[in-house]
């Protein structure tokens, strides 16, 4: 129906561009609209385009590094939807219909991945590489620069933050997965740390947890899952081994769990 050139996006690691890793921002699509996030080596920018058209809407530019996660289109108030981008030297929120910003953060995590998320009335944004491992939980309505005045965040917990996994928020609770298998639970409402247990011994995690009946579902790179009931206790409920390793989230859609592995596609259903 159309395409669009967007250029050359060199999302090489900042310090070392013959690190090529390569561009990893999916785009969105909300209202009618294509959000890309354009966080590359130069020139970066967030754009919203017409979904069936291809017109570009709106275009405004950024500064920061090289990021790797896709935006999320948020609550921003009463009847209002902003943009919502993760970054390392400007966080921020644009306004969905025009692309002006409403509000921005300058982070800690120097190569952020995670998606920003939202449940119980605020915007959970995290990362965790080179100099800190933040958490922001911030209020939708937050107008500024949020580095000068504080606030619009709720809470901030400096050293709990994710790197590769976007968190889970489920019940009014806030799950982080890190990379070594540390499950760390907090209440969203106040940031307070309720529980902490390590998923086994096995190798690193990599893939996002999800959420389905009451349970969480997370995935090692081994293509181990741990199944947990959701809430505060730490229980296991099982074990399952798909015998390939595992780097992509799973999708849940229509009570079948889809499990992309090295090799195969699984669909898991009851």
């Amino acid at each position: 129906m159309w395409k669009k050139n967007l250029g050359v996006l060199d999302a090489s690691f900042y310090r070392a561009p013959e690190a090529q890793w390569g561009y990893a921002s999916s785009p969105i699509i909300h209202d009618g609209k294509v959000i890309i996030q354009a966080d590359a080596q130069k020139d970066f920018f967030l754009a919203a385009y017409n979904v069936q058209t291809g017109v570009e809407l709106w275009r405004t530019p950024r500064s920061d590094v090289p990021t790797f996660g896709p935006p999320a289109v948020l609550p921003a108030g009463p009847g209002a939807m902003q943009v919502v981008v993760n970054g390392w030297k400007h966080i921020g929120g644009y306004d969905l219909a025009t692309g002006k910003e409403r509000w921005h953060l300058e982070g800690t995590g120097d190569i952020p991945v995670p998606t920003p998320l939202y449940d119980n009335g605020l915007i959970v944004i995290t990362s965790a590489h080179g100099g800190g491992r933040p958490i922001y939980a911030i209020r939708p309505d937050a107008k500024g620069d949020l580095s000068k005045d504080r606030s619009a965040i709720a809470w901030t917990q400096e050293r709990s933050g994710n790197y590769m996994q976007t968190p889970l928020l489920a019940g009014g609770l806030g799950y982080f997965c890190y990379d070594n298998g540390v499950l760390t639970v907090f209440e969203l409402s106040s940031g307070e740390r309720v529980s902490q247990q390590r998923l086994g011994t096995a190798s690193g995690f990599t893939s996002s947890p999800v959420a389905a009946g009451g349970r969480l579902y997370i995935t090692n790179e081994d293509g181990h899952t741990f199944v947990l009931r959701q809430g505060k206790e730490y229980k296991v409920l099982a074990e399952n081994d798909l015998g390939e390793p595992v780097m992509a989230s799973p999708a849940i859609a229509d009570g079948v769990l889809y499990i992309r592995g090295g090799q195969h596609l699984f669909a898991i259903a009851q």
